[in-house]
């Protein structure tokens, strides 16, 4: 081929192209709304009752007083701020300014972190009593170890179907509904359970899970792929939540976005999304944390 003459004009691209990110909130329609306007809000929990047995005539009814517990939801605003000079119109040339492309970007962040609120509410403390100041971390109890076994030595692993199994029976114990049951998982330990016969054998699955590369629903769990769970870096542990969609509630609030010019930054264009948001764990054994080492 002939060498290109040097009249021919370079061509460039007038528009803009997303970088590789999540876009959506995944965690959102697993787990119940409560929006509510304010700082905090309280809500209240009725406890269990127990039936006794009636062992003789005419005997004095027992005095039972009425019990019952209650749990705070604090929200707080995030935004996401970007600037554009005066004169980036000018400036860019042909190449449209990304002010479009900039609104959406701020919307997938504000999603992010959306997820990001959830997964503190799985693992965090949250606040109960009557007042509010009363702290309560996530329970030991509900962990299901990073070296569990179901027979054998205990070892360090990734997600096992042990562990799975593990999870689900802790929710059984606690009578947590059947349906609405979800794991969130990173690649990880998708990559763990992709190399596990259970999972991928038609023989215990209704779908083969190799065929689509992904796991849709195991053990009455529906999975939920987020790269944004809390990582150990000393350990390489990952915290998979396991939970049933009462166990967190979810308050958004003041969602949305402002174009305008600021003339104390000489006319500068500021592009603002902003959101109120808030979440919390309604019940400790609604969740079940997996340890899950991400190099064993």
């Amino acid at each position: 081929m002939s060498a290109i003459p040097d009249y021919f004009p370079d061509q460039f691209s007038t528009s803009w192209q997303d970088t590789l990110q999540q876009m959506e909130s995944r965690l959102q329609g697993a787990v119940e709304r409560a929006d509510f306007t304010g700082e905090r809000k309280k809500f209240n929990l009725v406890s269990a009752f127990e039936s006794t047995e009636i062992t003789e005539r005419l005997a004095d009814t027992p005095v039972v007083e009425f019990a019952g517990s209650e749990y705070w939801m604090y929200q707080s605003p995030c935004h996401v701020p970007t600037w554009f000079d005066k004169y980036d119109d000018h400036f860019l040339g042909q190449l449209v300014k990304p002010t479009s492309d900039t609104v959406r970007g701020h919307a997938m962040a504000l999603n992010r972190k959306i997820d990001d609120k959830i997964i503190e509410a799985f693992f965090g403390t949250r606040y109960i009593g009557a007042a509010g100041t009363t702290t309560d971390a996530f329970p030991s109890a509900n962990d299901v170890a990073v070296d569990y076994v179901a027979s054998g030595s205990p070892a360090n692993s990734g997600l096992t179907v042990d562990k799975v199994i593990r999870a689900v029976r802790k929710l059984n114990e606690a009578e947590a509904p059947q349906s609405d049951r979800y794991l969130a998982h990173t690649a990880s330990e998708l990559e763990n359970l992709l190399r596990t016969t259970q999972v991928t054998s038609a023989d215990y699955a209704n779908v083969k899970a190799l065929v689509n590369g992904n796991i849709d629903t195991f053990m009455g769990l529906k999975f939920i792929p987020c790269e944004r769970l809390p990582i150990v870096t000393a350990t390489d542990i990952t915290s998979v939540a396991v939970w049933h969609k009462s166990a967190i509630k979810l308050a958004i609030g003041e969602r949305g976005t402002s174009m305008n010019p600021v003339p104390t930054r000489n006319d500068a264009l500021l592009v603002r999304s902003h959101m109120m948001r808030g979440a919390v764990r309604t019940q400790n054994n609604l969740v079940v944390r997996i340890f899950c080492d991400r190099t064993p």
